[in-house]
Formats: C-alpha cells, structure tokens, sequence
C-alpha cells in the first residue's frame, strides 16, 4: 500500500473515532436535554465540546457564527419594552471549539458555581426532586440503551471474533504449570492446559470468545484460583482445571494463552508486513510457501488445525517432519527439522518474569538475539549472536546471572566480553563498556543459544538438576553425549530422548556418558577434554521423555481461528445485547474494584488519547467492530458518570439524595469544597491516563 494512502486513512480512522466519540456523548447530553424539556425547566444551551462557541442555532434566530446569546438578550429586552413577549426559544445549541465532551446548561444549575440559584418558575433548583433525579440519571440512561441497541445491531449482524480455544501455551506460564483436577480419573498425565482445548466454563461462566478468557482472568481476585473446565480432543469427559492467575508484564492478571490458530498462512494487507512475513518463511526454509497457502499435512497426516501439529511433530522425537501445502494456485512440499521445546524456569518475579530454558540443567551461555540497527544495544557495540564470554564479573553467564548483573549496575556502566563470529571473519572476543538504564536493561534481546552446546551453569534450584554434578565450569562445550556427538540442543534432546525411551529405568536412575571440552586455562594453551555420566533419576527420565517439539515457524505466521457470534432471531438479538450490556457494566465496576485491590495495574486505564488508538486498531476489523467499540464507551462512560464523584452524574446524585433524605439541600460551602476536589481528582486522573497513553504510543 502506498505510504500516502496508508497515512490517509489512518488520519480517517482517527476522524471516524473521534466522531464515534463525540456521538456517544451528544446522546449522553441528549438524554439530559429530553429528560429536562419533559420536566420543563428552561434549557439555556445544548453544546457539543467546550470554549467558545463555533456555530450556534437558536429557534427564531437561525444559525449563527459564534454565540447567539447577547443577539437574543437584546431581543428580549426590546420585546419587553414593546410589551410584547419575544417568541425566540431560550435555547442555544452550540457546537463549541474545542469538541470534546459535551453539556446541557439549565436555569438555576450551574456545575462550576453550586450556589448560582434562580427564583424563575422554570428552574433547575424549583423543580421537584424526583424530577431532577430522573433529569441527572437520563443522561447515564441514555448511554446504556445506545449500548443495548448497538449490540443488538452488532449480534444481528454477527460479530467475528477468536473462539474461546486455547493456541498457544506460554511457557513456565500458569497456564502450563496447571495439573487438572481430574487428571487420574480421565487417564491424563501430561500438565497444563494444551493447544486446540476449549473452555466451556471458567469462573462459573460460559465464555462466548478469547476475549471472555482474558477478563475473566483479569477480573479475578488476586491470589484466588479459577475455575476452568475444557473440552480436550480424545478426551471423553471435560477435564476439570483450578489455575491461579499470575500478574503478566502488562500488569493484568494472565493464565498465559493465546487465541487458536490455524492452518492457513497469514495473508496481511499490509505490503511491509506481508515482506516481513515472507522473509521468516525463508529463513526457516519455506520460500516456495506464499501467504494464504493452507499445510495440509505433516508427515502424511492430514491437519485441519494448528493444535494438531505439535502432537505429530513431537511424535517423531526430533526427525525431520513433511510439510505440504496447498492452494487453489500451486502445490507445495517441504522438510523441516523440529525445535525443541525444553524444560522452562522462571528465575526472575511474577511482575517481571525472567525465563530460563534448560534439559536437566544443561544450559546455554547467554547470547544476544536478534538486534536491529536502531536498538540501544546495537548504539553500544552489541550484535546479533554475540556470545557472552565475561558480563560484569561473571564467566559465560547463563540468563540468570546476566540478568542479575545488569540489574546489579543500573544507572551504571557494565564491561563484557562478547565472542564474535561474522562471515567470512574468524571469530574474535571483542570488548565492550556498555551503559546499563535506570530500569537494569543495556537494550538488546536476549537469544536463544540453543544453535550451539556451549554451557553456562545450571539454573538456580533448591533441589539441584542432575548437570549440576557434571557442569562445574561455564564455558565447557558439550563433545558427545550417549556416545554420539552433538552440535545443538535439537541433538541434545533427541538422544536424551533415546535413551529415556530405550532404557530400563531402575530405582538408581539412568546413566548417560558424556564428554566436555572444558574452557581454556589461563596459564595453558591446550585443551582439556574430560568424560563424565549425567545421572538422571525416574523423574527425570519421565521429564524428558514428555518435552515436546515443535516447527520453527511460531503460531503468529498462521491465521487466526475465528467464529461468528450472531443472534438466531430479533429476540435473542435483544437478549444478547441486554446480556452484554450488563456484563460490561459488571466488568467496569469489577475494574474499579480490582485496582483498589492492587491485580490491576493503573497503568492500563485508557485515557481519550488510548481510546482513540485503540478505537483505530478495532476500525481495522470493519464495521461490525466499530460498533461493538462505541457500545462498550458508551457503557464505560455510563458507569464512569455515575460514579459518586462530585461533578459527575453519579456525585449530583448524591446531593439530591441528601435534600431528600434531610429535607434541604447540601450546604453551599460542602458543595464547593467537593466539587474542587471533585475537579482535582478527575484533571489528576486525566493527566496521569493521558501520561500512560504517550507513554505506550511512543515508549518510555
């Protein structure tokens, strides 16, 4: 797409946001404007946004460039000279300069002077109590029957969404760790919940997509498990999980899936997208493969979604796996060798995960992944595949200790040693001093290592991994293990897998020679190589014989798994946006109560900045999509207005609530205090969503 239209129709997404937006609160105001007119209080102005007055129109004057209002007081007063009653309507309908927002001016009610009262007939503060209640409330009112007859349009047509279906498992991820319930009754023996698994419950509710999974878990209590039952293929009965949630990096409680993917190659619009997709499939060896082509087999077995291609690829333990893809224009087959999956340990906090992968403890040297020219670390001298031979005072670290020594020197510098191997360029140590932020990050991603087998020690752990005893030096390459020689950890999995599925396993454990080559010697030039045995206990082996495989193209090449949820009649279309409109209600209220218990994040409040992203981001789906956004503002705003805040629906609420209760009004002096608060608290709140909103367009 050419760059231009591109920025053209972005700049009209945000247009077509902002008049979404400025719609839902005309029908917020809209709902005040009727409700007042019905109680026949004088309604003084009816305005779009805030400042001064753009275009007005007022009954009798017509339209009119700027305010209308001294126009008419003129009027008035020279009709009343004449002693003639002036037939212009009191009302101003003004769109205002700065469109944002929106309010109902009435005689005798003033938000900014609580005490501006009017001794007319037709005033807001003559008007019987039950009459402003119902005046202050239609606004609230208003906002959540658009919501109900958006949805109702929205499950009328059908809105396409991700099916409530596990794709992907993260690892060392609640999701991952979870043993079901039921797991002796049903025969299941692996942990976790498993790709292609669908939730038919969780937390006592039937979720309807992907998205229910994710508020459902982020609207849980901190700390207390949920409850989720899932429909697993080859599993008669529902297996029955109790998965606490833990705090991801985004601040909001996870399990730690992703939607269902399936077996069609994204096909993206976008041209840059669609280039970068390309290059992936060429770099793992399917260059002949175009977007939009369908796998249709792996290893002459037929496969209709993407769960299933884990199950025959960790079936073959590491052999090399049949590709064929098909599409209405051409035919195309492939080899591919499996990834391992390996064993995963957090090593770092809930909040902020630190992930180490190992098999029995062997681990890989921390390297650096891949770096793009404008990322911090490249500024210092980092580059791609960079291997960590010192970082700080630390000999080939592994994860856990190179993480641990950036964090160690934040807002510091940090000397490393990086083993370089460039094309065409015999490999070289090169020296760095590199400055380490605030936060304990130089700048670069964190590489896998597992193309090589040189070793770091093993991972933290109470109870030792069976390497402990055989890698006692970091930086010792692993030669042979079980007598054959190997270059990777693909080889090292395979042949532990071998054995452990080959081998007796007695009570003493499983013995699997090996040879190191132990890093160089200071005072020697001459290599040491030393023999040992890996001592894996039953445990162990029944560990390693359960690690599975994978392809090395991740779920996000492939399309997303979609279903349609769309009412069977108009009635069930209203019960649907009814339902809908309640259950977001509930959520919002949930999120409130979930931030003051501290498993929500602040940080994840949208201000109208974050809104408009997002609302650019849902535009790209279509229509359908764009409604059911308008419908979930015009609820948040329902709720947020109603909240009892002083200057907001909810806050005038209260007062009325006080008259009726005592018999008079709040006093003026109470009044003006909460309302300055009142202010205080919602500019406070704007500035600090709006801070965030920046912060996650542009990065911090």
């Amino acid at each position: 797409m050419d760059p231009l239209v591109a920025i053209a129709l972005k700049v009209f997404d945000v247009a077509l946001i902002l008049f979404g937006f400025g719609a839902v609160i005309f029908l917020h105001e809209l709902g005040h404007f009727v409700a007042a007119k019905w109680a026949g209080i004088r309604v003084l102005a009816f305005a779009i946004g805030f400042g001064p007055a753009f275009v007005t129109f007022r009954k009798g004057l017509g339209w009119r460039r700027g305010s209308s209002e001294h126009e008419y007081r003129e009027r008035v007063v020279r009709a009343a000279d004449q002693g003639s009653t002036s037939t212009i309507s009191p009302t101003e309908y003004r769109i205002n300069m700065l469109p944002l927002g929106g309010y109902v001016k009435m005689l005798g009610q003033d938000d900014a002077h609580p005490e501006y009262r009017s001794d007319e007939p037709d005033s807001f503060n003559r008007c019987p109590i039950w009459k402003r209640m119902v005046i202050i409330s239609a606004g609230v009112v208003m906002n959540l029957l658009t919501a109900a007859a958006l949805y109702v349009i929205v499950f009328t047509v059908g809105l396409r969404t991700e099916p409530a279906v596990v794709g992907y498992v993260m690892d060392a991820s609640p999701a991952a760790e979870a043993v079901a319930v039921n797991a002796d009754e049903l025969g299941i023996s692996e942990t976790g919940l498993k790709p292609g698994d669908r939730v038919l419950e969780i937390g006592g509710r039937t979720p309807a997509s992907f998205n229910d999974l994710i508020l459902a878990t982020a609207m849980a209590k901190e700390h207390d498990a949920l409850k989720i039952l899932v429909e697993r293929p080859g599993v008669d009965a529902p297996v029955q999980f109790s998965i606490t949630p833990r705090t991801g990096v985004q601040g909001l409680l996870e399990l730690g899936i992703t939607p269902a993917v399936t077996t069609t190659i994204r096909d993206p619009k976008s041209e840059s997208i669609r280039s970068e997709l390309q290059s992936v499939l060429e770099t793992v060896g399917l260059g002949e493969v175009k977007p939009g082509m369908r796998l249709v087999s792996v290893d002459g077995e037929p496969v209709s979604q993407a769960a299933e291609i884990g199950e025959i690829v960790t079936r073959g333990r590491g052999a090399p796996v049949h590709l064929v893809f098909e599409s209405d224009t051409g035919h195309v087959e492939a080899d591919l060798d499996p990834e391992p999956e390996l064993d995963t340990v957090n090593i770092g906090s809930e909040r902020e995960p630190v992930l180490m992968k190992h098999i029995v403890g062997l681990t890989p040297v921390m390297t650096v992944g891949p770096l793009d020219p404008s990322a911090r670390g490249y500024t210092q001298g980092l580059r791609t595949g960079d291997v960590f031979v010192r970082l700080g005072s630390t000999p080939y670290p592994n994860v856990a200790q190179g993480t641990a020594e950036i964090k160690a020197r934040a807002g510091s510098t940090i000397e490393a040693d990086v083993l370089r191997s460039e094309e065409g360029r015999p490999p070289e140590i090169v020296h760095l001093v590199m400055e380490v932020l605030g936060t304990g990050r130089i700048g670069f991603v964190i590489g896998s290592g597992f193309d090589d087998v040189l070793l770091a020690l093993p991972p933290p752990a109470d109870d030792p991994y069976p390497a402990s005893a055989v890698v006692t030096r970091p930086g010792s390459r692993l030669l042979t293990l079980g007598g054959e020689p190997v270059d990777d950890f693909a080889d090292i999995q395979r042949v532990l897998q071998r054995a452990s599925d080959s081998a007796e396993v007695s009570d003493a454990g499983l013995e699997v020679p090996l040879r190191l080559r132990l890093p160089l010697n200071p005072s020697s030039d001459k290599p040491i190589e030393r023999d040992s045995v890996l001592v894996l206990g039953p445990d162990d082996v029944s560990r390693i014989a359960s690690l599975r495989w994978g392809l090395p193209i991740g779920p996000g090449v492939f399309e997303q798994e979609w279903t349609v949820l769309k009412a069977s009649g108009p009635l069930d279309a209203i019960a649907l946006g009814l339902r809908e409109t309640r259950r977001v209600m509930r959520i919002t209220y949930m999120t409130f109560l979930r931030l003051f218990e501290g498993s929500i994040s602040p940080t994840n409040l949208n201000g109208p900045i974050g809104i408009v992203h997002s609302g650019t981001i849902v535009a790209e789906r279509g229509v359908v999509w764009l409604l059911f956004f308008f419908a979930l503002v015009s609820v948040n705003l329902a709720v947020i207005n109603f909240l009892p805040i002083p200057i907001t629906d909810g806050g005038h609420m209260l007062f009325l609530i006080w008259e009726q209760v005592t018999g008079k009004p709040v006093s003026i002096a109470v009044q003006n205090a909460a309302t300055l608060a009142g202010l205080i608290l919602i500019v406070s709140v704007f500035l600090f969503v709006t801070y965030n909103d920046i912060l996650r367009l542009f990065g911090s």
